[in-house]
């Protein structure tokens, strides 16, 4: 008879609640918990019955089981220590006398009737406790993680848990377990494949949801006429940009390819358009349409324009090639597909979004002749349906059919941060350019660069570089690079049509041995300083190419917690530039496992042996990405950009505001959000202002959108894109997918053509989650939440609403939508349901401040919460700096188009509260309260300790009366969080309902360091006394700087009276009163205690209107404006 056969005999059916559970738990995983059918009270009998097997004989206790109450805490538990079981409740304690071996299994009972509990393994004597349940149990957790304690490394076979008596029912096979036959759960499961998609709406949207402005009408659609460009621009030896070009949709021509690109075709009614651009940019410009981001213009615009073809014509003269007589259209970007027709004759197609396109012109063209281009463009062919953001109908469903077209825009379908956009940015959006080369022309150079010695004064540069012969014959060519001082020349013999890299290392070169080297850094850390390798190829001594790009002398590297071949969790050193190529971590699906605190890759190869793979001894981050430049740990502070412009709008010139804006604001980083500002100059402005780039290839959210149809056009795009962009020193990681892991054949085709290309960076297959934290939330939460449990880790999304200036929002839509909330504040992203529902932004609102009266009063409320939010976020993430946090970006900095949330500044330069608040909390070297419990902390970013420093601590009442005042002496090490002191102590509340806290900290000189004022109170409705605050008339004064570079102004602004003043808004204005943007603050939204002075520098480009005055506002300031003194 089996030993427990009495457990059941002549008894009454009890109910099983646990189980069965098979589970193995491996040294990398997790804990498994499963909740019971029902609690267990105290004093009650159940059973719980295992087969448990141990991997390793421990000599430390290990908790194999746990049973807790609603707390979590553990009121009984099985363990092992040395081989024995054992179990424990409360303080009671009872150990088996059966030893167990490694491998073996025991079968484990522990049982309780009501009095006491007792332990048996096997078909020993059972060991009887006198402990009891301290709490009802609900849930029974195995292999739990107890925080600095060892963890069981074993199985769990054939467990279940019942109430009473084992139900008669209940069938379980109670031999020893055979492990090949059982399906184990596992505490470190793998990463999952997609099992489901949305595919947006699949019908038209209910009439009844769309939005409806109160304006009786709008502003009709107004031409700016084109300025014609040149059919060639000059744009360096041998190249020179197509201009010139006209539009016309193809169902108005007639004409056939053929002569609709040959020279002379008749093209003078077409619409003159704009190229680079889209189409919707080419039909507003000709007054075609309305502005698009305006009030709700945008319904104006018909969803034809995606469901058909265009033909876009340039036409020029061959341009003399000298020696190099082959002649080549290169398109570098065209979005979706397109046709190339040169001359009658079709010279092939591109498809994808992000893949240039070169076609090399017959060589029956002489110089001066007339040359036609003709390009048939195509939208992406599963546009969906249109989702019109409204009160009712909410912000849309994130995207839809054109997911399944990637790489493309992705976000243009619509996405709850820009409407539908008509055309699906269609288009030539990139310049076309012609190219004059000999028999050989140059390829995408590759640049590597690895600091050798820890002091960096040594770097080791590679240059390699592809040589093409286009040719029939063989050819001899010389190759000169070119950097600085240095010129390298390496001779190359090139086979027939074929492609050869030649590499420049140093081990050949001792020039590429760089002593005291001028390093490229992130902002905040150095300069970003850029050098110029200039190629040339010669075949027979004549210019048959050259090529010129700039890059950065830096080091990429990364601490990362990897699962190695035992399945322990290992903290490593990656640095990818050492490994020639090699596979460093494995990104398979079955090679991302589930482990404490998320998910984590794997390491492909064992760490002894790699110069790219070190162990790191502090885990403390475990498992989240770290991410180092030139061995330097950085503080990555920053936020995504879902898209450059909504309409592919990407110049220089209107691109460059935004990216000053970011260093500005001291933040380092932007994410690429699936890769939908991939282009050149995002590249050069990110290289330019020491922008670190986490860029994002074409997928987004796993189990929601669909994943792309065409793996290997997909995999062609991305080639293409990491070989033209790898130079870029700001890149630092090339991300698979948004939200997900892409699925494994481009998973797998991603992982290869990063580690073969470019080999200097890392590839990380998920936006979040895998080495990294979970996204979100992206709705306004209390400042207290950024420090105890939002975005913990490396966060790529952490995101809040965020109303821009009063004037940037008045120019959004006409004065009838704009008070009370209509829904062209919904059209503009002020959502009322979902991730982004501005519900808890309202509500924090009122509770902190009271209903707004009107617009002026909601807009000057909303900026005391944007400041205090987005400040929060980064002083949130500073108080774990290297400890529990190593990046956190925002959702997002940068609008897409004239947005009211989700940003730092507005899409017309303009920057509000959460531009300053961002920009206080990510200073470098910055004193902050920490929260929720009001400890002062100086926060050091850089890697020089500041020694000898102080801190002063004051705190005011809101009349300006001075409740208390500190001073302390501190020490703050290098990447290190050091306290120094309290800074609100209990009492002061007493006195004061909200406390004005003024923290500084100077340098051993008495230097400010920096400073920083909160609002501080115990209850959120405290705050409403804020609202009666006694008014402040500034003293505000203005002198011009001379600047050869730009505009330049400093205000001094004095606060002569005894009351704080908060929130001091100043705006630069024009002689007709207009916003002077891009404007770039020193300083804005500042607060001034009594008798305070603060100086502010406004520096404006030259080419912007001359500012004549400073409009000023704030919270409880006296509004007016002071004429700026010459």
């Amino acid at each position: 008879m089996s030993p427990y056969a009495a457990l059941n005999a002549q008894a009454p059916d009890g109910s099983v609640v646990v189980g069965p559970v098979n589970a193995v738990f491996p040294p990398a995983g997790n804990a498994i918990r499963k909740n019971l059918a029902s609690p267990i009270a105290p004093h009650t009998a159940w059973t719980i019955k295992a087969w448990v097997r141990v991997d390793a004989r421990e000599s430390d206790p290990r908790t194999v089981m746990a049973l807790v109450d609603q707390a979590g805490a553990d009121v009984a538990e099985v363990g092992l220590i040395a081989g024995r079981v054992f179990a424990a409740s409360g303080a009671a304690r009872g150990v088996s006398r059966v030893d167990g071996k490694p491998n073996e299994w025991l079968l484990v009972t522990l049982a309780a009737n009501g009095s006491g509990l007792t332990l048996q393994v096997g078909t020993e004597q059972p060991v009887a406790l006198r402990g009891q349940l301290s709490a009802p149990a609900v849930a029974l957790v195995m292999a739990p993680r107890r925080e600095a304690k060892p963890v069981f490394r074993g199985a769990i076979a054939s467990l279940v848990m019942w109430q009473g008596n084992l139900p008669q029912s209940t069938r379980i096979n109670w031999a020893k377990p055979d492990a090949a036959l059982l399906q184990f759960e596992n505490g470190s499961p793998t990463w999952p494949l997609q099992v489901k998609q949305t595919m947006g709406l699949t019908s038209p949207q209910d009439p009844a949801t769309l939005p409806v402005s109160r304006a009786k009408s709008s502003p009709a659609a107004a031409r700016v006429t084109p300025v014609p460009t040149p059919a060639l621009s000059p744009a360096g030896e041998g190249r020179w940009i197509v201009g010139g070009w006209r539009l016309s949709a193809a169902p108005e021509v007639a004409a056939p390819p053929a002569a609709i690109s040959q020279p002379g075709f008749d093209a003078s009614r077409w619409l003159q358009a704009t190229v680079p651009g889209t189409i919707l940019a080419t039909y507003v410009a000709n007054g075609i349409y309305p502005d698009p981001a305006f009030g709700l213009n945008n319904l104006k615009i018909p969803e034809s324009l995606n469901k058909q073809d265009y033909w876009l014509r340039a036409e020029f003269a061959q341009p003399e090639g000298g020696p190099r007589q082959s002649h080549a259209l290169e398109f570098l970007g065209i979005n979706y597909a397109a046709e190339i027709w040169v001359n009658g004759e079709r010279l092939g197609a591109t498809e994808g979004a992000f893949v240039r396109g070169r076609f090399v012109l017959p060589e029956r063209f002489s110089t001066g002749a007339r040359i036609a281009v003709a390009v048939r463009v195509s939208p992406p062919p599963h546009p969906g349906l249109a989702h019109e953001e409204s009160l009712t109908a909410g912000p849309g469903l994130n995207g839809g059919e054109m997911t399944i077209d990637g790489p493309t825009f992705a976000a243009s379908e619509g996405w709850d941060w820009i409407p539908s956009v008509r055309d699906r940015n269609t288009g030539v959006w990139q310049d076309v350019v012609l190219l004059a080369t000999g028999d050989v022309r140059i390829g995408d150079p590759h640049v590597r660069t690895v600091l050798p010695k820890p002091d960096n004064r040594l770097a080791e540069l590679t240059f390699s570089v592809p040589l093409i012969n286009d040719s029939d014959a063989e050819r001899v060519v010389e190759l000169e690079a070119r950097f600085g001082e240095v010129a390298l020349h390496q001779s190359a013999t090139l086979a027939p049509n074929s492609t050869t890299t030649v590499r420049f290392a140093p081990e050949q070169f001792a020039q590429l041995r760089v002593q005291n080297p001028q390093l490229w850094w992130p902002n905040g850390y150095g300069a970003p300083t850029l050098h110029a390798l200039a190629l040339t190829a010669r075949v027979g001594g004549a210019v048959s190419d050259a090529h010129q790009i700039r890059f950065g002398i830096r080091e990429i590297s990364y601490d990362l917690s990897l699962v190695d071949q035992a399945e322990e969790l290992r903290r490593v050193a990656v640095a990818p530039a050492r490994s020639m190529g090699e596979q460093l971590i494995d990104v398979a699906h079955d090679r991302i496992r589930k482990v404490e605190g998320g998910w984590a890759m794997s390491l492909a190869r064992e760490i002894a042996g790699s110069p790219a793979l070190a162990p790191v001894a502090d885990a403390r981050l475990a498992p989240h990405l770290l991410i180092r430049v030139n061995g330097v740990p950085i503080a990555v502070r920053g936020g995504n950009w879902g898209m450059d412009d909504w309409m592919k709008r990407v110049s220089r010139a209107r691109m460059e505001p935004y990216f000053r804006l970011h260093r500005e604001a001291n933040v380092n980083t932007i994410r690429n959000w699936m890769g939908q500002s991939t282009e050149r100059v995002f590249f050069d402005l990110a290289d330019e202002y020491g922008l670190l780039v986490l860029n994002d290839f074409w997928i987004s959210t796993q189990d929601h959108n669909g994943e792309p149809g065409d793996s290997a056009m997909f995999l062609a795009n991305a080639a293409d894109t990491v070989s033209r962009f790898q130079h870029h020193p700001s890149i630092v990681l090339w991300i698979g997918r948004n939200e997900g892991v892409p699925p494994p054949v481009l998973n797998a085709g991603l992982e290869k053509l990063v580690r073969t290309i470019d080999g200097t960076r890392a590839y990380l297959p998920n936006s979040r989650d895998v080495n990294m934290a979970n996204s979100g939330p992206w709705n306004y939460q209390p400042p207290e939440a950024y420090f105890t449990r939002i975005g913990r880790g490396f966060s790529t999304e952490v995101g809040t609403p965020s109303f821009p200036t009063l004037e940037a929002f008045k120019t959004m839509m006409p004065p009838e939508d704009q008070w009370p909330i209509s829904d062209s504040w919904a059209y503009h992203d002020w959502h009322q349901s979902k991730a982004g529902d501005v519900a808890s932004f309202m509500r924090a609102m009122q509770n902190r401040f009271g209903a707004a009266k009107d617009l002026a009063d909601f807009e000057s409320k909303a900026q005391l919460l944007n400041y205090e939010a987005y400040r929060a976020i980064f002083e949130g993430f500073n108080a774990g700096l290297f400890t529990r946090n190593s990046g956190r970006l925002l959702w997002m900095t940068h609008p897409a188009w004239p947005s009211m949330t989700w940003q730092i500044y507005s899409h017309d330069y303009d920057t509000h509260a959460a531009f300053f608040g961002s920009k206080k909390g990510s200073e470098p070297v910055h004193v902050q309260v920490n929260l929720p419990d009001r400890r002062v902390a100086v926060v050091n970013s850089l890697g020089t300790a500041i020694a000898k420093g102080r801190v002063r601590i004051r705190n005011f009442a809101l009349d300006g009366t001075l409740l208390d005042e500190r001073s302390s002496a501190v020490d703050a090490a290098a990447y290190a969080v050091t306290e120094a002191g309290e800074a609100v102590p209990d009492a002061l509340f007493a006195r004061a309902e909200v406390v004005l806290t003024k923290l500084e900290l100077f340098d051993q000189e008495g230097r400010l360091l920096s400073e920083n004022l909160y609002w501080l109170a115990r209850e959120p409705s405290a705050y409403r006394a804020m609202s009666a605050m006694q008014p402040v008339a500034l003293s505000v004064t203005t002198q011009v700087v001379a600047n050869a570079d730009e505009q330049e102004i400093t205000a001094t602004l004095t606060n002569p009276g005894s009351h704080p003043a908060l929130m001091v808004k100043l705006t630069l204005l024009d002689a007709a009163g207009e916003r002077v943007l891009p404007a770039y603050w020193s300083d804005n939204y500042v607060s001034l205690l009594p008798g305070e002075t603060r100086k502010v520098t406004i520096r404006s480009p030259k080419s912007a209107p001359a500012p004549v005055s400073i409009g000023v506002r704030g919270w409880n300031v006296v509004a007016g404006a002071v004429k700026v003194a010459p």
